[in-house]
């Protein structure tokens, strides 16, 4: 460090140019990277997982795996229908490449099996119907006989539920009867739906913008005010829920990097008062950041979900190392020293508790990349490059800089001439620790204990198993998310089902069969709430259908048909229409059915649809990942690797590595903490006191996390493997210097290094405390978990051991003081006995010497 020193004061300006050739070069890289930001949920998994090739082969197979829901609000139903009808007139000029289809109504699907009716009915059904009239006939041909006048026999009128026989196909041909005029609807017309199918060819935030633009440019050349000033349109669906998390992403970065631009800048000028100084860290940190960053931009080459915010979260962990830098170059500057050696100091001092310090968080962030979870990943390369090349920045960048400032402005000069601004706050903590240690170490103490009661206490589920608590919350409340409910009134069904995609029409019909036995099964409770494929919409039996409908078509004359009364005559009309007369086809089907159905390359009869409940069902975790775990058993057993796509699945995959993934994290995390510490400090009292605040900071934590019920989720897991490299940097800074200082004063360390140990937690805070604000409710408590993780590893390392060290210092100091005072007394003693003797020698020879001159006492 010492030959390094001489370097950057002698190369400072080369250190200078090189640094911001490669900061200009990793700002272009920086900006192509959040350029290609991927809101997608299924880019937090890995690519081998089940899911996400899964709904890769989906999305090659099928022509359309989203839609944007266009929702069209009016209390004049006809003129909205009227505006529907203009719009989807519009909305078919566009190429298949850009809108691969449009959903509106279904009344020629509904034509087609209102036609069909009897086919659809069950052969036993046909059967009883036929004997039902045949029995009618003979009933009235002996009712009118004149001769049976004569006869005793008592006729019994023949009967037939046919109540009940409308009930039973009501659902299986009618269930979407309550769609006005066929129309995506609401009984009353007031509320509409067009869904607008994205292509497979344009997934992503672009294909989604692409969409919605040639929507949106639709929607303004037919004007809905021409039809009714009271027309309103909203968006849902897919596609729309893509573009509004893309762009809250995109605004909570801007107002994350805004906030801690300005927060961090702020109280860093309050605490060094000089703006000068803070200038100069925050612009090396910012070069240390971009370098982290571009490089990324060739290690990763995207951010996703988890990732996009690590720029706040590295700015505001990343300064933690020129920050202290800088307070020890300050330091010696207000100590009357020369720039020269202030620099030899602040580097000299400081590198080697910021460098345990910057690995130690490099490490935590680095455990996340052994993971197969691609939303921890990113996020652990990334924050490792980033604390490494922070750390650079503030030894080289930031020194260099200094120095150069001193040599044309004659920085050091001012700061040394300049008064000394008094640090309130870590002279009260020095104070406190000084004065009061056995209070603050009952308290920590009482903490602990507490903590403890906590752990035993706590039976509830620790994983967030309601997905809806991580949307966002303004699509929730009024967005794309809020707006999906009016689907389900207008659908009475789940609007975007899972899709099972097997290899051949019988394996899908084998499914198909298996997922309703299942439904069966599991009755009421079941999350299957509906089952269909080609085959449910192609009657069975046909042939033999067809020859019983043939033979009621015989029996029923009509002579016969007039003598019915108009109720049994509409009845009988349905076994005498045409079309039930002819044996249906696949490719008969009404176009719609067929579309949603086929692939890409025209095959039809492999796709299966399973359609969830509508109720809260699917957001409950635990629910979700029994149900797709039942979906693949049953897919699996027809044919292994069926793919079961779909959101749903992502989400319990997601689930399913959060649960595997995050303890491994969580333990590499600790055990490199554990090892660096021991490895780069081999003073077991250091190591001891770092270990220490760390556990109790961990401690404290958990207990605050079970008794506030902060459920943990697929991002703010992150925070805890983490927290032992971040919470770790506080307790190395103070143990550091109260390890290489000659006379060991933890008060004094605490006066001189505490208020920058603070204030580097403080800019963390910030820059966790950022996600706060973010509209993604999951960053919002990985926020909360991460600053809470700081406030109680910093009071750990400034309080609480601090604490504990001074009452051992105090117990020492009383037991030497005891031992001294044993030492003196028997110093005094040996002394008082010999001075005493020698007198009482000279007393008695004086005696006697005068005992001679006197008579003799009798």
């Amino acid at each position: 460090m010492n030959r390094f020193t001489r370097f950057v004061l002698k190369r400072a300006g080369w250190m200078v140019t090189v640094g911001a050739i490669f900061a200009a070069i990793g700002f272009y890289y920086s900006i192509q990277l959040y350029k290609n930001l991927r809101p997608d949920i299924e880019e937090l998994l890995p690519r081998t997982s089940r899911s996400v090739v899964d709904l890769f082969e989906v999305r090659q197979r099928l022509k359309s795996t989203q839609n944007l829901g266009v929702l069209i609000f009016s209390d004049q139903p006809e003129q909205s229908k009227a505006f529907v009808d203009a719009l989807v007139k519009d909305l078919k000029q566009y190429p298949e490449e850009l809108v691969a289809g449009v959903e509106y109504q279904i009344r020629e699907e509904m034509e087609f099996f209102n036609s069909r009716k009897a086919l659809y009915m069950e052969l036993s059904d046909l059967g009883s119907i036929k004997a039902y009239i045949q029995d009618r006939l003979r009933y009235e041909r002996a009712l009118y006989n004149p001769f049976n006048i004569f006869s005793n026999i008592e006729l019994k009128e023949p009967s037939f539920n046919f109540g009940a026989l409308e009930d039973k196909y009501a659902g299986k041909v009618g269930s979407y009867s309550h769609l006005p005029d066929g129309y995506y609807a609401t009984p009353d017309g007031l509320i509409r739906a067009v869904l607008v199918n994205l292509p497979g060819s344009l997934s992503g935030v672009d294909g989604a913008h692409r969409l919605r633009e040639a929507v949106d440019q639709s929607i303004a050349r037919v004007n809905p005010k021409k039809f009714s000033e009271d027309i309103e349109i909203k968006f849902t669906g897919g596609v729309q829920d893509l573009i509004e998390e893309h762009a809250s992403l995109m605004a909570d970065l801007e107002l994350s990097a805004i906030l801690v631009m300005v927060l961090v800048s702020a109280v860093m000028v309050l605490f060094f008062r000089t703006v000068i100084g803070t200038s100069v860290l925050i612009l090396s940190l910012l070069w240390g950041s971009l370098w982290a960053f571009g490089l990324s931009y060739f290690t990763v080459g995207y951010l996703n979900a988890n990732s996009a915010f690590l720029g706040a979260i590295v700015i505001g962990n990343g300064i933690n190392f020129g920050l202290i830098f800088l307070a020890r170059y300050l330091e010696e500057l207000r100590k009357k020293r020369g720039h020269v050696r202030a620099i030899h100091a602040a580097i000299t001092r400081t590198s080697t508790a910021t460098w345990v310090a910057a690995l130690a968080a490099g490490f935590s962030y680095g455990s996340l990349a052994f993971t197969e979870f691609r939303g921890f990943r990113q996020f652990g390369i990334i924050g490792l490059t980033g604390m490494v090349f922070c750390w650079v920045s503030a030894f080289t960048v930031l020194p260099a800089m200094l120095t150069l400032l001193d040599r044309w402005f004659h920085y050091a000069k001012r700061i040394r001439d300049s008064k000394r601004p008094r640090q309130f706050f870590s002279v009260w903590v020095s104070q406190l620790v000084k004065k009061r240690p056995a209070l603050v170490w009952r308290f920590s103490l009482g903490l602990t204990g507490l903590s403890v009661l906590a752990f035993l206490l706590y039976d509830g589920q620790l994983l967030e198993t309601n997905l809806d608590n991580l949307r966002d919350r303004r699509s929730a409340e009024s967005g794309s998310a809020y707006n999906s409910h009016y689907l389900h009134q207008i659908f009475q069904g789940y609007p975007h089902p899972i899709a099972i995609l097997s290899r051949s029409p019988e394996d899908a019909k084998r499914i198909t069969d298996r997922l309703k036995e299942r439904q069966k099964r599991e009755g009421e409770a079941s999350m299957i709430a509906a089952v269909y494929s080609v085959g449910d919409f192609l009657p069975e039996n046909q042939k033999e259908k067809i020859k019983l409908l043939n033979e009621i078509r015989s029996i029923l004359t009509p002579k016969l048909l007039d003598e019915l009364t108009e109720e049994d005559r509409e009845r009988a009309k349905l076994f005498l229409s045409r079309n039930s007369f002819k044996i249906v086809k696949a490719d008969d089907l009404p176009p719609l059915v067929k579309k949603k159905l086929t692939e890409k390359d025209g095959t039809l009869g492999n796709l299966v649809l399973v359609e969830p409940p509508v109720g809260g069902q699917t957001s409950d975790a635990l629910l979700l990942v029994d149900f797709i775990r039942g979906l693949r058993e049953e897919a699996d057993w027809v044919r292994s690797g069926t793919p079961v796509a779909g959101q749903l699945a992502v989400s319990a995959d997601m689930i399913h590595a959060i649960k595997r993934d995050g303890p491994i994290a969580t333990a590499l995390a600790l055990g490199a903490v554990v090892i660096l510490v021991i490895l780069l400090f081999r003073d077991r009292r250091t190591i001891f006191a770092v270990l220490s605040a760390l556990s109790l900071g961990v401690i404290w934590l958990a207990a605050i996390v079970f008794q506030i019920d902060l459920k943990i989720n697929f991002l703010n897991f992150i925070a805890l493997p983490i927290t032992f490299g971040i919470g770790v940097d506080y307790a190395v800074n103070v143990f550091q210097r109260y390890h290489i200082e000659r006379k060991r004063n933890i008060v004094r360390v605490i006066r001189n290094t505490g208020g920058a140990v603070i204030l580097a937690s403080m800019t963390t805070v910030i820059g966790y405390g950022s996600l706060l604000l973010a509209g993604n409710q999951a960053f919002v408590s990985f926020g909360l978990l991460s600053v809470l993780g700081e406030f109680t590893c910093v009071f750990a390392a400034v309080f609480a051991i601090p604490a504990w060290i001074t009452l051992q210092k105090n117990k020492l100091r009383v037991i030497e003081e005891s031992a001294q005072g044993q030492f003196s007394s028997m110093q005094k003693f040996k002394s008082f006995s010999s001075a005493p003797n020698s007198s009482l020698e000279n007393q008695a020879s004086s005696h006697s010497a005068s005992d001679s001159k006197r008579p003799p006492l009798s």
